[in-house]
């Protein structure tokens, strides 16, 4: 992640296990209490499923960080994704991209929500950011 970039908003993922390690730089992990914990090279840091979480560089220094899902579901498709949008230009200077770019959920399992968001009206809206996004020129996962 690009050192200042803001991080993804705190979210759940129902049936997998995010395990974070820091590659280089330093991140932050903050969970739901709240609790912000910081972990540098070599730390890992473990968000079981359905706990309300994200991570994001510690400060101004770019963080590399190795992110395994278990299971991995569709992350893959999404992480392929995010990268074919900034090689594409397609992300601001904080590294976030559009959200309507970003490619369309797994339809047959959930594999993150918003925490404290209605997981119907949370569908609703992903499925008409989805077919908007569908419509928009370059890459599309």
């Amino acid at each position: 992640m690009r050192g200042g970039a803001t991080p993804p908003p705190i979210h759940i993922h129902p049936h997998q296990e995010e395990r974070i390690t820091v590659v280089s730089g330093s991140g932050t992990l903050e969970k739901w209490l709240p609790l912000t914990v910081c972990f540098s090279h070599g730390d890992t840091v473990v968000s079981p499923p359905g706990e309300p979480h994200t991570v994001g560089p510690a400060g101004d220094e770019d963080v590399e960080m190795l992110a395994e899902l278990r299971p991995a579901l569709a992350y893959e498709q999404f992480v392929e994704r995010s990268f074919a949008l900034d090689r594409a230009g397609l992300v601001n200077a904080k590294g976030r991209g559009n959200p309507l770019r970003m490619p369309p959920r797994d339809r047959t399992r959930r594999n993150s929500s918003c925490h404290g968001s209605q997981s119907g009206l949370q569908r609703a809206l992903l499925r008409t950011l989805d077919r908007l996004g569908r419509r928009l020129p370059g890459p599309r996962g």
